[in-house]
């Protein structure tokens, strides 16, 4: 089961567990009983979180006051990804600018809306 952290800016809280899978709509996805809409989009960000076995990478998108942070353990994050991507061209790198140096957050903002 993938992690999932709702959160104010990007203060990550300890790992939580979430039934809910990733589906991705034409139009944005949805995470239980949110749904995020790509238009409504004002930020993409991107970092890791060590944890004792692998490091997790997670992207939070901003909406709003908020954001949803999606592990990429969290299941349907493939989907999510690929639909990312096709929406946000610029983020196609995004696990080579979170990756090194191992054992550091790395975050970086991969999409902020002008």
């Amino acid at each position: 089961m993938g992690t999932v952290h709702y959160l104010k800016p990007h203060h990550a809280a300890p790992m939580a567990q979430h039934a809910a899978p990733v589906i991705v709509t034409a139009h944005g996805f949805t995470l239980g009983n949110a749904f995020v809409a790509w238009q409504a989009v004002a930020e993409i960000r991107a970092w890791k979180c060590d944890r004792v076995k692998a490091e997790e990478a997670f992207i939070g998108f901003f909406v709003g006051d908020g954001c949803i942070a999606v592990s990429e353990a969290c299941i349907g994050f493939v989907d999510l990804e690929a639909a990312m991507t096709a929406a946000f061209p610029g983020t196609v790198r995004w696990r080579s600018a979170v990756m090194l140096p191992v054992c550091e957050r790395n975050e970086t903002v991969l999409y902020r809306r002008c």
